[in-house]
């Protein structure tokens, strides 16, 4: 793993909205060293909601490297999901997404990005938001 590179999902961009001080705190140690914070854009779709009264995500997002879910995205994506059994493009995304920067993962939903590091043979951290 490339130090101090981590992709948010769905979940810890929705946990940071939130304002869990416990998930702004550690954020903000993330930022503060310096790390680099990487969002897959379908991520980010999904937790954006009402971008004028989600402020603290918004300005969380300025932050990041958005990832585009693009057309050589699809493929690897889809045959993931199939090998793992699972349907959710956006969790395999993220998880293509951290195997392709080495970076750690931070998640609400740890289990199932597990399985899919495993069915790529890859071992990142998988972190709580």
């Amino acid at each position: 793993m490339r130090q101090g590179e981590f992709v948010y999902d769905s979940g810890a961009l929705i946990a940071i909205d939130k304002r869990g001080a416990d998930v702004l705190q550690r954020h903000e140690r993330r930022v503060g060293r310096g790390n680099r914070i990487i969002v897959p854009a379908p991520a980010a779709a999904q937790a954006i909601r009402q971008p004028r009264r989600q402020a603290r995500l918004m300005l969380t997002l300025r932050g990041c490297r958005i990832v585009a879910f693009d057309e050589e995205s699809a493929g690897p994506v889809g045959t993931l999901l199939a090998d793992a059994g699972q349907t959710d493009v956006v969790d395999a995304f993220v998880v293509m997404t951290a195997a392709k920067s080495e970076a750690a993962i931070v998640t609400t939903d740890a289990g199932d990005m597990r399985h899919m590091l495993d069915i790529l043979g890859v071992d990142l951290p998988v972190l709580a938001p």
